[in-house]
């Protein structure tokens, strides 16, 4: 008996309707979006746009009551309420926070501002271009200024070239930094950097090193500890170090030294998990504005030794004030956002080429116990590998739950 061919007519044609309805719901989803974005006849400036770390913030001129930011596509409507900061409004005080790129699924977006029932494109009113930002997750983001202000998001096969995380191993080669019991700290630090690396890796994420040996690395210029962030498009960057004090004193424990302007989520994340094994947060009460979180932000004296050294050498004053960071590693890896100065007019060192970027890196110093305390120096020699690993998961833990 002959088997009855099955009749695929009729199945194909349903799935031959089914693609026509997609494409033509898809293409008229497109078309209405165009339209209404073209209906759209008000514009208000952007005064200020940056990416810190993994996220978009947009500064625009305060001329609107309650003004919302949305980000617009066929399919999607997300929706930003703007604070008042100053005389502006901008979508987070804080530069860890804003829009989420890492979050964001592939589309293209208007980003447009809504006040009650007024809408608004976006025009560009700074003197930065186009912005291209490189996922963790393997996505590029381009934010473009065209006739609107859009996001496009895809999915990229990250270049090779391209890191999420920069691990920082302070001093090395002629500065070893502080020394104390037989050990010197830029062999530990690069020890523990390594260390980190290998953690994170297998976490999944890639992660470039500002050293791998004994080398010393100036501070500015090409090829340097705080060029290298920039170049590899880090979201963000750990400077690792191990504290000293006077031998007069007995501070002990670990500092996290913060960016101002920050939530302390990530702060807070890796001083949970560093406390779980054993080692405590510092006694040291400098600087302190939580529990072994510290913001060192320029002094009074700071600022009038810097001045004094303008007048002395002939050049203008840097634009730092008490909210400019101290520590460079941290100031000088976040554009203008962290108020990066170092831009060539003191001689005495050589230029951050990116001092005034608004895409930067979110940048923490870890001082990871005293050096010259006994038992923080044993902890540190005899816990390297435990206190790498929980160093990793603390900064997993963040990216993962922000």
């Amino acid at each position: 008996m002959k088997k009855k061919k099955k009749n695929l007519f009729f199945p194909l044609i349903i799935i031959i309707l089914f693609i026509f309805i997609f494409y033509f719901i898809n293409f008229k989803r497109k078309y209405e979006l165009k339209i209404f974005i073209n209906k759209i006849n008000n514009y208000i400036n952007v005064e200020e746009f940056y990416i810190y770390g993994t996220h978009l913030n947009i500064k625009i001129n305060n001329k609107l009551e309650k003004p919302i930011l949305i980000l617009k596509s066929s399919y999607n409507e997300i929706k930003y309420e703007l604070v008042l900061d100053n005389d502006n409004y901008i979508l987070s005080s804080k530069l860890n926070e804003g829009i989420d790129l890492e979050k964001l699924d592939n589309d293209r977006y208007y980003i447009i501002i809504k006040d009650n029932d007024k809408y608004y494109n976006l025009v560009n009113n700074t003197n930065y271009n186009n912005l291209t930002y490189y996922s963790i997750s393997d996505k590029k983001i381009d934010l473009n200024f065209n006739e609107n202000m859009i996001l496009n998001i895809e999915d990229y096969k990250t270049p090779s070239d391209i890191y999420d995380i920069v691990i920082d191993a302070g001093h090395g080669g002629i500065d070893s930094g502080a020394t104390s019991f037989g050990y010197n700290e830029s062999t530990l630090t690069l020890e523990y950097s390594k260390s980190i690396k290998k953690y994170l890796e297998k976490l999944g994420y890639k992660v470039k090193l500002t050293r791998e040996d004994d080398t010393y690395l100036k501070p500015y210029g090409t090829n340097s500890r705080t060029s290298i962030p920039y170049e590899v498009k880090a979201k963000y960057l750990f400077s690792i170090h191990f504290n000293s004090s006077e031998s007069y004193i007995s501070n002990n424990g670990f500092e996290i030294y913060i960016p101002n302007n920050i939530n302390y989520d990530l702060a807070n994340s890796l001083v949970n998990k560093i406390k779980s094994i054993g080692i405590n947060t510092s006694t040291n009460t400098s600087f302190k504005v939580n529990d072994g979180i510290y913001l060192r932000n320029l002094s009074k004296t700071d600022i009038n030794n810097m001045k004094n050294e303008a007048i002395k050498n002939g050049y203008e004053m840097y634009n730092a004030d008490t909210s400019t960071p101290y520590l460079y590693m941290i100031r000088e890896t976040g554009g203008f956002m962290t108020k990066a100065y170092i831009d060539g007019r003191n001689t005495k060192y050589d230029k951050n080429n990116y001092y005034n970027s608004n895409i930067g890196s979110e940048s923490y110093l870890l001082e990871l116990g005293y050096i010259n305390n006994k038992n923080d120096i044993n902890f540190i020699i005899n816990n390297k590998d435990n206190y790498s690993k929980v160093i990793a998961y603390g900064i997993d833990e963040y990216i993962k739950n922000t």
